[in-house]
């Protein structure tokens, strides 16, 4: 049926296509607008020793816009060995992510990842040698290059100078299967192309964790799903050092007991093979083991036994050997309000050395998770964990002994830095120290930082962290909104992140796509923290103000602006706070006031029993607030009152619509009301009820209908899948068309997020036939609906078409942009333009705008006056996330 009315809709419109076709202005790639680079982003770092005194560490690394892997080798002092900010272990196009790393033996590692070169991802490795040399060439060795994708490798040295690798891999096309690979030390594959089957069972085969059996092969262990995708069991292989599998056809069932066991986690003893997992047989997360001996016999009785059973979840646990060939176990346990660490010794035999359920390792203030835990010396483990206690996220360390006692005075705190430091690696030295790396937002963005501590928990890097990475390149500017300013050129704001935090930043381009505010923008006010969704309007003098979330203090956001001339100079002597009220303020919204001013809107928490409410500010073009320090309340219902949507009211005030909760926690409605220049509501104080249908109302949209009232919009579920309804209002607040709404599209599956394109034509994101399409629809001033009876399709092909933007043109008719995957490599933009009549003037489906490798969220602004319309978007050219823009010139 879709491939039907996909060639009826042609067949229709292309012939159209030539004549009405917009003309791009600037150069084919449209003109970058930022680029600028900056503290890029380093994360998700693994560490292992080098086998004489230091340390290697593996990191994904977005310097280059992709992110690539990158390695740094530390001497015993902390010192880093290698190239400032490390050496490329791959540079390859397209992203590589997920590093795992083994000694090779020789002072040198392996390095195995995730990578995105061919677009479906494949396993790859490299060889780095003592001296920092990539040995498997520039972008390093194929792993295995199937069909579908591969994912979540691990690794092990196979003794020999080279590495065995496991993944979960996606070629069988039913579900994951488990796969292997062995590599020598010359980057050769030892086993058959692509790797052998550890495991190719019906259904989800996935998450494999892999240690060696002591005999050149390895036990891997994964979480499976062939009894059914909701009772996922815990399975285990072993296979020899020819890629032989030991314990059958697809693996030995660990555990089955009913409902999910998940995430285990796998420890080499003298005897066998320790798995741990988190089990839901009990209806809660519990902690569970099981021992297998090499030739595959359980020792540990049938479907393990319980480390941790006590009500509540206990997750994510962690093993390590007891030095008697029993383990310790860590995990993340709930059992009280917030997270805590506890842990569990297991014998050899089977038997729980500690008290039932777990012995806590760590209980404090806030969430303790993610445990990590280590080997120490004397019969001693180092347990690791993040701990939100200050406020932000740390990095904690104790020690404990054989019997679970801290053998540490405190919690020792890692790094307490500002910010967050998170997703530490660990390695244990022969000496009985720890090093760890971790990814550090202490100057915005992450960047890999690493310290060691003695076997009495003191630093022994000088007391200060050592900086692995901290390197400059790629950022992201996201989140660009548009003002049409004087002689057609356009104001824009968006977030960048070029300091490591989001700042707001400003640019003028003019008609041509000259950059009028320098090559890399205007910091509005840089700050040492996130700002977030900036708002603007133009001043009517060539500037604009801008307003935004400003996060400096994280418990308290606050609303700020800054008024920019039309030569980019701050006007305000400073940023102006729009209200002098701690609380929680976000989500800003703005629109002219008429007189070079604006009126700003936004959530506020001020009135705790009333949770989430809606107040404004009028600020003059001088910084004047004209409601006062405290602003206006708009609404302050019981309930959250989220979702504003606002426009000015051509009087110097404005008309606003928000999703409602005073009902309902669960139904939302949605409400309207009118504020005056002074400040004062005009209508009800309770504001006028727009629709108070069963179910879900939510995500309004406002337009003026031309008149001094308004038409109101909303994603509305009162038919039992999400609609699109809509609503008039005269200036007064009265509905002017039926009660709740009229339907503007009522089939099956879930129309959402309507755009007004004028106040005749609404599109939205549309479901109808298993992805998503872009549809619109037309209505006249009374609410009749003048189009087809559900909507016209704009963009129906297969793949996903969303994030639609749209504006006003002439002689009725409107334009929209939106996001569009119907390549199947990446997003791109395209637009279309209805006539009034609801024909599609550009062609089928639309015309794209130009990139090199892709663009996301389209923003849209027309200068009717000017026959120009301006379109912006996120630039993913080489990686990145950079902001650019293209100029159409309409007929």
């Amino acid at each position: 049926m879709k491939t039907i009315y996909i060639l009826i809709f042609l067949l229709l419109t292309s012939p159209i296509y030539a004549e009405n076709a917009p003309k791009p202005l600037w150069s084919t790639y449209g003109t970058v607008v930022n680029d600028t680079q900056g503290n890029a982003t380093q994360q998700n770092p693994k560490i292992i020793n080098d086998d004489y005194g230091g340390n290697i560490i593996a990191w994904e690394d977005g310097r280059a816009g992709y992110f690539d892997i990158y390695v740094q080798k530390i001497n015993s002092s902390g010192s880093p060995v290698w190239a400032q900010n490390g050496l490329a272990a791959c540079l390859s196009s397209g992203n590589q992510n997920f590093p795992e790393i083994t000694s090779d033996g020789a002072g040198g590692a392996i390095i195995v990842w995730q990578d995105y070169t061919n677009e479906n991802s494949d396993i790859h490795a490299q060889h780095i040698n003592y001296a920092g040399t990539a040995l498997w060439g520039k972008n390093g060795a194929v792993v295995c290059s199937a069909t579908a994708g591969q994912f979540a490798p691990q690794i092990i040295s196979d003794g020999s100078g080279g590495a065995i690798i496991a993944w979960h891999d996606y070629r069988g096309g039913t579900g994951e299967d488990i796969y292997a690979q062995r590599i020598n030390a010359g980057g050769t594959t030892l086993w058959p192309a692509d790797g052998v089957p550890i495991s190719t069972a019906s259904g989800t085969q996935w998450y494999p964790r892999i240690v060696g059996d002591n005999a050149g092969g390895a036990y891997i262990a994964w979480t499976d799903g062939r009894a059914s995708s909701s009772d996922n069991n815990i399975y285990a292989q072993r296979i020899d050092s020819s890629g032989n599998t030991l314990w059958g056809k697809d693996g030995l069932t660990v555990c089955s007991a009913p409902n999910n066991q998940e995430n285990p986690d796998i420890l080499n003893v003298a005897d066998g093979v320790i798995i741990t997992w988190q089990d839901s047989r009990s209806g809660n997360q519990d902690i569970y083991a099981q021992k297998i001996e090499a030739n595959g016999k359980f020792l540990w009785g049938a479907d393990g036994i319980s480390a941790c059973s006590f009500p509540y979840a206990q997750e994510h646990p962690k093993l390590s050997s007891d030095g008697e060939d029993g383990a310790i176990i860590v995990w993340t346990d709930q059992r009280e309000i917030k997270s805590d660490i506890y842990g569990q010794r297991i014998y050899r035999n089977g038997s729980i050395a500690w008290q039932d359920n777990g012995k806590p390792i760590v209980k404090a203030h806030g969430t303790q998770e993610n445990p990590r835990i280590l080997s120490g010396a004397s019969n001693s483990w180092i347990i690791i964990w993040e701990d939100d206690r200050s406020g932000s996220i740390d990095l904690y360390a104790k020690k404990i002994n054989g019997v679970g006692t801290t053998l540490w005075e405190n919690d020792m705190p890692i790094v307490a830095a500002r910010e967050s430091q998170k997703s530490a690696a660990a390695v244990g030295t022969p000496q009985g120290n720890v090093v760890i790396a971790w990814e550090d937002s202490r100057s915005g963005n992450n960047d890999i930082f690493a310290q060691a501590l003695s076997a009495n928990g003191a630093p022994i890097w000088n007391a200060a962290e050592v900086t692995i990475c901290s390197a400059q390149g790629s950022v992201i500017q996201q989140n660009a909104q548009l003002a049409l300013s004087k002689n057609g050129s356009i104001v824009v704001v968006f977030e960048d992140a070029r300091s490591g935090y989001f700042n707001i930043y400003a640019q003028k381009i003019d008609v041509s796509g000259n950059l009028s505010w320098g090559s890399n923008g205007i910091a509005v006010a840089k700050v040492s923290a996130n700002q977030s969704n900036p708002q603007i309007v133009a001043d009517g003098a060539g500037g604009a103000i801008i307003c935004w979330q400003e996060n400096s203090n994280k418990d308290f956001p606050s609303i700020q602006a800054q008024h920019l001339s039309s030569s980019g100079e701050k006007v305000w002597a400073g940023t102006l706070s729009v209200v002098n009220v701690k609380s929680s303020q976000t989500k800003p919204l703005m629109v002219s006031d008429g007189a070079g001013g604006a009126i700003i809107a936004w959530e506020d928490n001020r009135d705790v029993l009333s949770l989430q409410d809606i107040y404004a500010q009028r600020v003059s073009a001088k910084g004047t607030l004209v409601w006062y320090e405290k602003g206006k309340v708009v609404i302050s219902a019981n309930g959250d009152q989220t979702d504003i949507t606002m426009i000015s009211d051509g009087q110097k005030g404005a008309i606003l619509a928000w999703t409602d909760y005073r009902s309902s926690n669960r139904n939302p409605d949605i409400y309207a009301q009118r504020i005056a220049a002074n400040g004062h509501v005009v209508w009800k104080e309770t504001a006028e009820k727009i629709c108070a249908a069963p179910d879900v109302q939510r995500a309004p949209k406002i337009i003026g209908d031309g008149a001094g009232g308004s038409i109101i919009a909303w994603t509305d579920k009162a038919g039992g899948s999400y609609d699109i309804y809509a609503q008039r209002l005269d200036k007064k607040g009265r509905s002017l068309w039926a009660s709740d709404g009229i339907p503007i599209n009522q089939l099956s599956r879930t129309q959402q997020n309507g755009q007004f394109g004028n106040n005749g034509i609404i599109a939205w994101e549309d479901y109808r036939y298993g992805n998503w399409d872009i549809y619109a629809a037309a209505f006249s001033p009374q609410g009749k609906l003048l189009w087809q009876k559900d909507g016209v399709p704009v963009a129906l092909i297969p793949h996903t078409q969303y994030a639609l933007q749209a504006a006003s043109w002439k002689n009725g008719s409107a334009i929209i942009a939106w996001e569009d995957y119907r390549s199947s490599n990446y997003y791109e933009v395209f637009m279309q333009q209805l006539s009034s009549q609801g024909l599609a003037l550009w062609g089928a489906n639309g015309i794209k705008n130009q990139t090199r490798d892709g663009a996301r969220v389209p923003q849209i602004i027309s200068d009717i006056n000017n026959n120009r319309l301006y379109l912006f978007w996120e630039d993913y050219s080489n990686g990145g996330r950079a902001l650019q823009a293209q100029s159409y010139l309409i007929y």
